[in-house]
C-alpha cells in the first residue's frame, strides 16, 4: 500500500523575514522549511554544529517536558538563528515546525 501524502505538503508557505533569513524568501512546504532549517549549506543546523550532544549536560524544559543533549537546538550564537528562535537562546527540536508555521504566510 503506497503512503498517503500528508496534506502539508501540498501547499507552499511564503517564509517572513526571520525565517527567510536562514531558508530564502523562496515558497516552500512545511517539510521542504524543516529540511533546509537542518540541511541548509549556509544557515542550518547541521552546517552551524547548532544541535546538541547526547550527554553534554544541557537541559531545557519546555511545558511538561525537559529536552536533553542531542533534543536541544542553542539559537543563542547566531543572530539569525537567534532571532528565529524569538530571542531564546535554546529551543527543543519540537518547537521548529511551531516556529516555521510561526513565521511564514499560511497559503491562501
Amino acid at each position: 500500500m503506497a503512503k498517503k501524502a500528508s496534506h502539508l505538503n501540498a501547499h507552499k508557505v511564503t517564509p517572513k523575514p526571520k525565517l527567510a533569513a536562514i531558508i530564502g524568501k523562496k515558497p516552500v512546504s512545511y517539510s521542504q522549511a524543516a529540511a533546509a532549517l537542518w540541511n541548509d549549506k549556509q544557515m542550518g543546523i547541521k552546517t552551524l554544529e547548532l544541535n546538541g550532544e547526547a550527554g553534554d549536560g544541557y537541559t531545557l524544559k519546555a511545558g511538561k517536558k525537559t529536552y536533553k543533549g542531542g533534543q536541544i537546538i542553542h539559537t543563542g550564537e547566531n543572530d539569525a538563528w537567534k532571532a528565529f528562535a524569538n530571542g531564546k537562546n535554546k529551543i527543543a527540536m519540537t518547537a521548529l515546525g511551531k516556529l516555521v508555521k510561526q513565521h511564514s504566510t499560511p497559503p491562501k
